[in-house]
């Protein structure tokens, strides 16, 4: 799995669980957003169409409006 080193990626819990699951984490290098461009892409678009869009109550909601 390639991933940045933002906040969220960067807990033991994930490592651990990673671990468990035979899965690699590759990491991208600081500054370098393009060495993981598809994912920089998905997320910056996911956020303006739908995260800054819309008020979420329950992560039910989320998950409604994506299988839609």
């Amino acid at each position: 799995m390639r991933c940045d080193n933002g906040p969220e990626l960067i807990s033991a819990a994930l490592g651990e669980w990673c671990e468990v699951q035979v899965i690699v984490l590759h990491w991208i290098q600081l500054g370098k957003p393009t060495q993981n461009a598809y994912v920089e892409r998905f997320n910056g678009s996911f956020r303006r169409k739908v995260l800054n869009a819309y008020l979420f109550a329950t992560l039910r909601q989320v998950r409604h409006l994506l299988t839609e």
